[in-house]
């Protein structure tokens, strides 16, 4: 059986997807595969992801393509994680730079405190003070938070055990917003052990920082915790996805709305 499965949810991805492959083919842990799970793409990902299968081949690892054509972060990862073979599943998005040891260390680390869930502290790709901030802010908050009936988690890297991934009943398709930290937030509900690793941080795309405004996300997931304390769950599809305007990648900012009137109204219609 593989130790360990790489799931990666992807949707138009072909610039990001290069560069976290890449730092997949230089992790010094062996026994993993990965699967790109795919929302019908509509640039050159499929094409980028088959160009690295014989590169992993050497090594014996597995890289695969898959495609569902339902939309979504949530949906990826499912479906993903239902052709994973590993008995840990490594979530990640398709912007994160694992350094050489992240797998090896972090799975040392999950199993000598019998997790069956866990995150890691995140930080940018740049050096910008506004981003560094931000990391510094979220990184402190999810380290406080796991010790709570509220633990938090960010989809970056979300690391569970598949007999977990199978008992959660995998993450909720309908949430627009905050499907990871709901999903956390169900395993917690079951039990199940949650900590955020302290052997390594996991370098992440600034892109969305940088596209939407630090500012603005920043708010948007403040919101969200504010919702998840009184539903214990993160927004879900509808009046959320409209006025919260949260997409895979790095989504679509040419017409944004002021954060301020979309909250208001938001919250108004909560």
């Amino acid at each position: 059986m593989t130790e360990v499965s790489v799931i990666i949810p992807t949707k138009n991805e072909e610039k990001q997807i290069k560069i976290t492959l890449n730092h997949l083919l230089r992790q010094s842990f062996e026994d993993f595969e990965i699967i790109v799970s795919d929302g019908n793409s509509e640039d050159n990902t499929k094409k980028v992801v088959e160009e690295f299968i014989p590169k992993f081949s050497q090594r014996k690892i597995n890289l695969s393509f898959i495609t569902t054509s339902k939309k979504g972060v949530s949906e990826g990862r499912n479906y993903g994680a239902k052709n994973a073979r590993g008995k840990y599943i490594y979530f990640f998005d398709a912007d994160v730079y694992p350094v050489r040891d992240f797998i090896r260390d972090t799975l040392y680390e999950f199993k000598k405190k019998r997790l069956s869930l866990a995150t890691c502290k995140s930080k940018g790709n740049d050096t910008k003070l506004k981003n560094m901030a931000y990391y510094k802010f979220i990184n402190r908050s999810i380290r406080i938070l796991q010790y709570t009936p509220y633990p938090a988690a960010a989809g970056y890297c979300i690391i569970s055990s598949k007999t977990a991934f199978k008992k959660i009943g995998g993450f909720d398709p309908e949430v627009y917003l905050a499907e990871d930290t709901t999903y956390i937030l169900r395993g917690r509900r079951k039990k199940f052990r949650f900590r955020i690793l302290k052997s390594h941080s996991i370098k992440v795309s600034n892109r969305r920082l940088n596209a939407e405004g630090t500012a603005t996300v920043l708010a948007k997931y403040i919101l969200c915790s504010l919702f998840l304390v009184v539903k214990q769950r993160g927004p879900k599809r509808g009046v959320a996805q409209k006025l919260l305007k949260y997409e895979m990648g790095t989504g679509d900012y040419s017409k944004k709305q002021k954060l301020s009137k979309r909250l208001i109204e938001f919250i108004k219609k909560l």
